[in-house]
């Protein structure tokens, strides 16, 4: 009788011991798996939004790494960064951008990636006959602009017309403003407006819809999209993997189908 109580009693304490053991094995390997996924967020202004989200796709790809974007215009970016004091990277969309940025110690160095061209945005056929941006001031011309203090198009578009001194004729011809360019896009596309300033590669890329007006070199301010890692960033060292990668050739693929001219 003796014998069979305390078999079971080492049996008992045999079976504890095994339930323990297996749940530390599984706690275990939760844990590593939890810290293998990885995730980049990235701020990123909503005009390079397409190109940027099949880059953050190849890079997770190759790397295994999610990539979590946040649009918005540039100013929105640099406010949500100063204030959330998180995130790796940043895209904005000139170096004017990444200059208020740096002012504000919120990033590292920086790396060009693509030409943004401001063009003369239309609906398709240009039914108001816009053929310069003196023709924003003609009598009855619908515009529509990006917000001239919140959105760097809005600012790009009023140093636009005071280089011409027209600043205050195409005011009384804005019928609204928006804060990014992809609204620009809906509103030209569906013929709410009959001229806006956008980024050429915006405009390409919506070209079923809208035709664009080139504007000469000696008038236009061309800018460059900048990318760079933030001092917020937890994994410096991954982030800059981003970086090379999104200064690839791969990437500058991507970039071209999008109809941007990378940085050579």
């Amino acid at each position: 009788m003796k014998k069979n109580k305390m078999l079971m009693l080492v049996l008992s304490l045999l079976l504890v011991c095994g339930m323990f053991i297996g749940c530390g094995q599984k706690k275990q390997s939760t844990t590593t798996n939890d810290t293998d996924k990885k995730t980049l967020l990235i701020y990123c202004a909503a005009g390079v939004n397409k190109p940027m989200e099949e880059i953050g796709k190849e890079f997770e790809k190759k790397y295994g790494t999610k990539v979590q974007y946040t649009y918005a215009n540039s100013s929105e970016l640099i406010s949500q960064m100063e204030v959330s004091k998180k995130g790796d990277l940043c895209v904005l969309a000139s170096n004017e951008d990444y200059e208020t940025a740096n002012k504000k110690n919120l990033v590292l160095d920086k790396k060009d990636l693509v030409y943004h061209i401001p063009v003369i945005a239309v609906p398709k056929g240009n039914p108001a006959g816009i053929k310069s941006i003196n023709d924003f001031t003609k009598p009855g011309v619908k515009v529509i602009l990006g917000d001239s203090k919140t959105s760097p198009l809005g600012k790009l578009a009023s140093k636009l017309f005071q280089k011409q001194g027209i600043e205050s004729q195409v005011k009384n011809n804005i019928v609204s403003t928006v804060t990014t360019v992809n609204e620009m896009v809906t509103f030209v596309s569906m013929k709410k407006a009959d001229a806006s300033i956008m980024w050429e590669d915006n405009a390409l890329n919506a070209s079923k819809s809208i035709d664009l007006v080139q504007i000469p070199k000696d008038q236009n301010l061309i800018k460059v999209v900048p990318i760079s890692v933030l001092k917020s960033s937890k994994d410096k060292e991954l982030s800059d993997k981003f970086v090379n990668f999104v200064t690839s050739s791969q990437a500058k693929s991507i970039f071209i189908k999008y109809n941007l001219k990378p940085i050579k």
